[in-house]
Parts: structure tokens; sequence; C-alpha cells
């Protein structure tokens, strides 16, 4: 099968994928920005999170989405109902919207490098 060798697949035990999405008050994504900072740096430190970031839209400079990785459910399922994650929360005062959270179990990864031809 050509090209089959620059795709891998890595087989691993579950993964959450957990992505929270919000958009900030224009006059207070700053404020936002610097409390959704302070969650993504525990989110680091969290027993059973592999990764974690904060991106932003490039159509919409309110609008983001803090992607992190978990080990399993239930790594992710304590840090959201754990006290530091309660911040979070508190946070929706500076929302437009109610920030929302989707949670992906993923089986397995496809990973392919992209380089020039």
């Amino acid at each position: 099968m050509p090209g089959a060798a620059a795709y891998a697949l890595h087989p691993q035990r579950d993964m959450l994928l957990a992505s929270i999405s919000f958009r900030s008050l224009p006059y207070k994504r700053d404020e936002a920005l610097s409390g959704v900072d302070a969650l993504v740096q525990r989110m680091r430190t969290s027993a059973g999170c592999a990764r974690c970031r904060i991106l932003c839209d490039s159509d919409d400079q309110n609008r983001f989405v803090v992607i992190s990785e978990w080990s399993d459910a239930t790594a992710a399922e304590a840090f959201f109902g754990s006290r530091g994650f309660q911040v979070f929360k508190g946070l929706r005062i500076l929302m437009r919207e109610e920030p929302c959270i989707v949670l992906d179990d993923i089986r397995a990864r496809v990973t392919r490098l992209m380089r020039a031809s």
C-alpha cells in the first residue's frame, strides 16, 4: 500500500479528550484569559492529564477552546469535580455565553507527519 508507512496507528489504553468551549465578554477578555491560564496550569499538573492547551478562534478573538487529554475518564472526572475546577465555574461572569464541555472517548490515534513532497 503506497504511503502506508507515513501513518502510524498507536494502540493505547482508553484516553479521554475534553474540550471546553467558551466566549468571553470583549471587555473582560484579558481577565477571563488570566483565569483560564490558571486553570490550564492546574490541569497540566493534575494526575492523569497528559496534555492541555488553550486555543483561540482566528475569526473571533473572544472565542476559546481548552483542549485536554486524560489517561482515563476517572482522572478527568476527578479533576472536573475538584475544587480547582470550581474556580473556572466562577469565571462564568466574564463569559458572553455559558461554557460547554465535550468529552470524547478515544480508542486509537493515527499520527502522520506532513512532509514536503
